[in-house]
């Protein structure tokens, strides 16, 4: 829209012309506000997107939290528009609208995205927001409502500012064939020793055990898998780094271990993982490199495999699918012995517990506008809301004091959160990337350990020495937190 029309709008054109305008030459960009009638309050027109849902019935619960809103405040007009929900395709859709300035005034994001965007100065700066009380969770201060982990992970790792609100966070189990398990007496295990030979029973049976997603970073299967084992065998060597003592390493206490040769991915303690997982791989459905998450879950509700691995995010369309004809439960990933690792805890850790969900406002988004995307994001983040989407959406809420529904008790929590994350893309993406890229060369033999050990630990040690140049940490200033 050209200056010279917003300096019409200005002057005074009437609401009806000004809609109609606006509407058909702009899509998603609206004026400030607008007044339906002299002396009425001022309309403010807001558009909040979601990432486009897998199942139609989630446009609905997203359009009732809507008009919740409309019903609190009536002179914010909210109109729902979807992003795509394809990793690549989401970030480009995100990045191409924050830079161009075409993004609606409340986008989705990941929160690791909220990281790289809020250093490009490309997000609303919501630090000073989450000091003030949230008028739809009884006037609490905003920040004190949320799960103090999750919290420390929205901060962003450089400047501690907050630029993104997390509604969910996550929790992985394996979803497994309760029917299958019946027909073949097996019992769910706790210890990895079970978990092989549950395996073993259903392959010798005929039946496919595991459908594994490592296509792709994006899958995160690898993820989950690399980052739970090595924080069952490795965590103790670097819990002295947890200089804050919340229970994780931030990106500084991560760079320290690096910088200080604890965390060397060339050494037993690191790589020790990886032949127990590429031993599992046997169990795994054929093709498992070039398989995507959908797919592996569209196995699973067939029937085609015994069992797969995913977040609460994922029960909605597991247990509502028509296609699923079989009775389906759920377990933690079970934890490894000493018969697999000599150093392990023996003993279950979480890999969830982070956020997900995440809405953030673009930097383009100021005056009533800004005030009324910021309010509507205290809406969202309210116990109003989070009972809506546990209920119908399954989410797991961030917040604090709210009890889970009862489809999600499956997915509480049953051991310590990891403590260490350096594979996620938030810390290192290059290294995230490369478990995958050479995680599959790996796989199919391709390379070897010792190949990829050092590959990782070359990538890890040069991002954390890039980090630490960038932020101006060393040994001397206990990387940061010393002034």
């Amino acid at each position: 829209m050209s200056k010279r029309t917003g300096r019409l709008f200005a002057k005074g054109l009437t609401i009806a012309v000004a809609s109609s305008v606006i509407l058909a030459a702009c899509g998603t960009s609206k004026p400030d506000g607008d007044k339906a009638a002299e002396g009425s309050e001022k309309t403010i027109n807001l558009t909040f997107a979601v990432e486009t849902p897998k199942q139609e019935e989630i446009k609905a619960v997203w359009q009732e939290i809507v008009n919740g809103y409309a019903q609190k405040k009536p002179n914010v007009k909210i109109k729902l528009d979807y992003a795509p929900n394809d990793g690549d395709a989401f970030r480009t859709w995100l990045t191409t609208g924050l830079i161009g300035g075409t993004a609606p005034e409340i986008v989705p994001s990941r929160y690791t995205w909220t990281h790289e965007d809020l250093n490009k100065d490309l997000l609303v700066d919501l630090t000073s927001e989450y000091d003030k009380p949230n008028p739809y969770t009884d006037n609490k201060v905003w920040k004190d409502t949320f799960t103090p982990t999750i919290l420390n992970e929205m901060k962003n790792p450089i400047s501690s500012k907050l630029s993104g609100v997390a509604l969910q966070t996550l929790a992985i189990r394996v979803f497994y064939n309760q029917d299958l398990f019946k027909k073949h007496g097996l019992q769910v295990p706790k210890t990895w020793t079970e978990f092989m030979d549950v395996q073993k029973k259903l392959k010798a049976a005929g039946v496919t055990p595991f459908a594994f997603a490592n296509s792709k970073p994006g899958d995160n299967h690898l993820l989950w898998v690399t980052n739970l084992m090595t924080n069952q065998i490795a965590a103790d060597k670097v819990k002295t780094f947890d200089w804050n003592q919340n229970r994780q390493l931030e990106l500084n206490e991560i760079a320290a271990a690096v910088d200080q040769g604890v965390i060397d991915l060339q050494t037993p303690d690191w790589f020790g993982v990886m032949p127990i997982i590429k031993d599992w791989s046997q169990y795994w459905a054929k093709g498992y490199n070039g398989m995507n998450g959908d797919t592996a879950k569209e196995m699973f509700i067939r029937g085609d495999v015994a069992m797969v691995m995913a977040g609460n995010y994922e029960l909605n369309t597991i247990q509502d699918s028509k296609a699923r004809k079989f009775e389906f439960g759920t377990f933690a990933l079970p934890y490894l012995t000493k018969k697999e690792n000599p150093n392990a805890a023996e003993k279950y850790y979480e890999l969830g517990g982070y956020p997900d969900m995440v809405f953030t406002i673009p930097k383009k988004v100021t005056g009533e506008k800004l005030e009324a995307s910021v309010d509507f994001l205290k809406y969202l983040s309210s116990p109003e809301v989070a009972t809506i989407m546990g209920n119908k959406m399954y989410t797991a809420t961030t917040l604090v004091g709210i009890k889970l529904p009862a489809n999600l008790q499956g997915f509480q929590f049953v051991g310590e959160r990891i403590l260490v994350n350096f594979y996620a893309a938030h810390i290192s993406k290059k290294l995230n990337e490369d478990l995958v890229r050479i995680g599959q060369l790996y796989m199919e033999d391709s390379v070897t350990l010792d190949k990829f050990s050092s590959e990782m630990q070359k990538t890890l040690k040069t991002d954390m020495a890039e980090t630490m140049k960038q932020n101006n940490w060393s040994k001397d200033n206990q990387y940061g937190t010393k002034k």
